[in-house]
């Protein structure tokens, strides 16, 4: 990286520094030659070209907070979120935000609050995960069952390509060779890609489909920086509704919630959680409030939005006569709302580290089609106990997704 001249400075090879970057909040470790911190865009964009001009491979990198190593790798990573952290332009009236790569999503819905906006995905991790780090995984959270993904928001994207090459990605964007590939794969696309909204492993082709507009900034999204690197990007905000309402409805096990979803979401729920008497008991065990439940041992709890209090009663009311629900409350009382999405909150903060024998981040993230949640529950609990392994399910029913750490015996293998 000699070629870097006056910004030699902006690479750090020492050990320490090597052996800090060298881990996220995965299980791997994977020790970088040298990190890069760049202070502002330009020179993000010359130690790029640089790195590729020296056939050094290149590991974006924001918080740290990927689950399955995302953010570690052997060649040049590059910390995009010390400097690279300027809110570049809020526009109400078209509801986006530009951003550069580094700006920490809680720290954007700060800057959003005066105006009544925010960015819709809303990650356990948006104290301290990047604006380009959700895009580069296309993070979800609960309330993108209303919101959408990182991909549903991005409006454009500045990006360097593997080549070197600075472009714009929108929805003017053509690119003929990538035209040429979805054309040639329309069949395998249309049947494969994008079949329910947590399908994200993988490139998201269904984005470039003709019928979908070639939207090539969305198609970026989820490619974790393998097609380039942001520089900047345009996002869309949405207005948080003046009402919102939580449900609590309680089942037999928390398969039977999984079986009830499908049925639920022709309501339009913002966000669906689900859990059951494990992760319950952990919370309990650790001395943390665990507010009154429903009957039963497995629980979803939704959460509506509206603009009309009354409508929204009469929609909860709706729910609770369509849910096969053994009991089901309609919850009034911000406060006592709270106090059960926290039950969730707590549980998946403890979920890890709460099982007799060490449960190991990396493999926590599974998803299937709403439909098929009940079935895929059972089955995964089948498994477990087949190979005398726990792990404390939980997850979005509303898309599902489930999270869950499993005490693979990886000391002992």
């Amino acid at each position: 990286m000699t070629a870097l001249g006056d910004l030699a400075d902006r690479i750090d090879d020492t050990a320490l520094t090597r052996g800090i970057y060298s881990t996220d909040a995965s299980l791997y470790r994977v020790a970088p030659v040298a990190v890069a911190i760049p202070k502002n865009t330009a020179e993000l964009v010359t130690i790029v070209r640089t790195a590729l001009a020296a056939e050094l491979p290149i590991t974006s990198r924001g918080a740290g907070t990927s689950c399955a190593g995302n953010a570690v790798g052997p060649g040049l990573v590059i910390d995009c979120a010390k400097h690279l952290t300027k809110i570049i332009d809020i526009d109400p009236q078209r509801k986006t935000a530009t951003i550069e790569p580094g700006v920490v999503q809680a720290d954007l819905q700060t800057a959003l609050t005066k105006f009544g906006l925010r960015f819709g995905p809303d990650p356990s991790t948006s104290s301290r995960c990047t604006i380009g780090g959700m895009i580069g995984n296309n993070a979800c959270g609960p309330r993108a069952l209303g919101y959408g993904r990182s991909a549903d928001n991005v409006v454009e994207l500045k990006i360097i390509t593997g080549t070197g090459e600075e472009l714009v990605l929108n929805a003017d964007t053509k690119l003929p060779e990538l035209q040429r590939l979805v054309a040639s794969n329309l069949g395998t696309i249309r049947t494969e890609f994008g079949t329910f909204s947590r399908q994200v492993s993988g490139y998201s082709l269904e984005h470039l489909l003709p019928e979908n507009n070639f939207q090539v900034a969305k198609f970026f999204a989820g490619s974790e920086g393998t097609l380039g690197v942001i520089t900047q990007a345009t996002v869309n905000l949405v207005a948080d509704a003046p009402h919102k309402l939580t449900l609590a409805l309680g089942y037999p096990t928390m398969a039977d919630a999984g079986d009830d979803i499908a049925n639920l979401l022709q309501f339009s729920p913002t966000a669906c959680e689900g859990l059951d008497a494990r992760i319950v008991a952990v919370v309990r065990r650790s001395g943390k409030p665990v507010h009154k439940l429903t009957e039963g041992s497995g629980w979803m709890f939704l959460e509506i939005v509206g603009t009309d209090t009354a409508e929204l009663i009469s929609r909860g009311e709706a729910i609770l006569t369509q849910a096969n629900a053994i009991e089901s409350w309609i919850v009034t009382d911000q406060d006592q709302a709270d106090a059960l999405w926290k039950i969730r909150a707590d549980g998946a903060g403890l979920a890890g580290v709460s099982l007799p024998n060490p449960a190991y981040g990396g493999w926590e993230d599974a998803a299937v089609p709403p439909a098929k949640l009940g079935a895929y529950l059972r089955a995964f609990d089948e498994l477990l106990n087949r190979y005398e392994l726990h792990g404390l399910p939980y997850g979005h029913f509303g898309e599902g997704c489930i999270h869950c750490r499993i005490d693979f015996p990886l000391d002992s293998a």
